[in-house]
C-alpha cells in the first residue's frame, strides 16, 4: 500500500488544511511556554535525622518541591498551615514558601522529594497549598522518572523524558482528590512554637534591608531573646542568627533571577554595606558570584543550590 494511501496520512491531510498561515517565521512555539520543569533534583529522605534543615535554603527557596509520602505519615507545615499527610499522598511546595517537616514520630520513613525550576507555572496554580492524594497513574508516573533516574536507559539520565514525565505528574494530580478536611489545617501541641516561627520570618522578610537584630525580633513579637532563640533552633535546627544572614542571601537570589535591578541595587536592598561585602557572601553559600548566577537565569542554565537539599 502507498503511503499516501494509509488511513494516518488520510487524516494527517486533512489535518494540514486546518493549519493557517504563521504570523512569522522565525518566532513560535517555546519550551518556555509550556509545563516543562527544569534543573530537576531528586532525592529520598528515609531517616528523620535527615529532615533537620541546617538553614533558610532548606526552609524558604526558589524552587518548586514536590514531597510525595510513600511511608509513615507526619505533619507538613507549609506557610501557616498544618497538613497531616499519608502514606500515598503528596504536596507540592511553590518557591519562597515557608516550610519544614519537624515533628516526623517514627525513626524511619520513606519520602521522595523532587525540587525543580519552572518558568512558567499558571497551569497548575490550584495546586499551592492543596495537597492531593496520588492515584494509581500518578504513582506509575513517578515510579518511571525514579526508575529512569536510577536505571536510565542509556548511560545517561534522560532529562526529556523525565521532565515530560514530571510535567505529566503536574498535570494529573489537578485531577486529583485533595487531603481530606479532616487533615487540613491540623492543630497540636508545637501550634504556638509554630506560629512564633512563623511570625520570626515574616518579620525577618519584611527587613531583611537594614540590620535587624535578634533583640528587634524580641522586641516586636513581646518574647524575650533567650526564648525566641531555643524555639527557633528546637523547630529549625539551625540558630536564628545564621537564618537571618541567609534569608537575604536567598532574597537575593530571587531578585537576580526575577527582577531588572542591577547588583549593587540587590546587595544594598538585601541589606549589604557594599557590593564587595554582597558578592562575598553570596558566593561562599553559592559557590559563584551574583553576575555569574544572573547570566545562567539569563542563558537557562541550571542554576545552585545554596545549602542542603531539603
Amino acid at each position: 500500500m502507498k503511503i499516501s494511501d494509509s488511513k494516518i496520512t488520510q487524516n494527517l491531510r486533512r489535518l494540514m488544511r486546518e493549519i493557517h498561515e504563521p504570523a512569522s517565521l522565525f518566532s513560535g512555539m517555546t519550551i518556555q511556554q509550556s509545563l516543562a520543569p527544569e534543573n530537576i533534583i531528586i532525592f529520598k529522605r528515609t531517616d528523620t535525622t535527615l529532615l533537620k534543615p541546617e538553614g533558610v535554603s532548606v526552609n524558604f527557596h526558589h524552587r518548586f518541591e514536590l514531597v510525595s509520602v510513600l511511608d509513615t505519615a507526619a505533619p507538613a507545615r507549609i506557610d501557616r498551615t498544618t497538613y497531616d499527610l499519608h502514606p500515598g499522598e503528596c504536596a507540592l511546595i511553590f518557591p519562597n514558601q515557608f516550610h519544614h517537616f519537624m515533628d516526623v514520630s517514627k525513626s524511619h520513613l520513606d519520602w521522595l522529594f523532587i525540587t525543580f525550576e519552572l518558568k512558567n507555572h499558571d497551569a497548575i496554580r490550584s495546586l499551592q497549598n492543596s495537597p492531593r492524594v496520588l492515584d494509581p497513574t500518578c504513582l506509575e508516573l513517578l515510579n518511571n522518572i525514579v526508575q529512569e533516574f536510577v536505571h536510565p536507559k542509556n548511560a545517561a539520565h534522560d532529562t526529556l523524558e523525565i521532565s515530560y514525565a514530571l510535567s505529566r505528574v503536574l498535570l494529573h494530580l489537578l485531577d486529583c482528590p485533595p487531603l481530606p478536611t479532616d487533615r487540613r489545617d491540623i492543630h497540636s501541641s508545637d501550634d504556638v512554637r509554630d506560629v512564633i516561627l512563623e511570625s520570626i520570618n515574616k518579620y525577618v522578610r519584611a527587613n531583611l534591608g537594614r540590620a535587624v537584630t535578634i533583640a528587634d525580633i524580641a522586641g516586636e513579637l513581646g518574647y524575650s531573646v533567650s526564648h525566641l532563640r531555643a524555639v527557633f533552633r528546637d523547630r529549625l535546627g539551625v540558630s536564628l542568627g545564621k537564618y537571618m544572614r541567609e534569608s537575604r542571601l536567598s532574597e537575593a537570589a530571587q531578585l537576580l533571577q526575577s527582577s531588572g535591578l542591577n547588583v549593587s541595587d540587590i546587595g544594598e536592598r538585601c541589606g549589604f554595606e557594599s557590593l564587595y561585602a554582597f558578592s562575598r557572601a553570596f558566593r561562599k553559600a553559592y559557590g559563584i558570584p551574583p553576575r555569574t548566577y544572573r547570566q545562567l537565569v539569563q542563558e537557562g542554565g541550571p542554576l545552585p543550590v545554596s545549602g542542603k537539599k531539603s
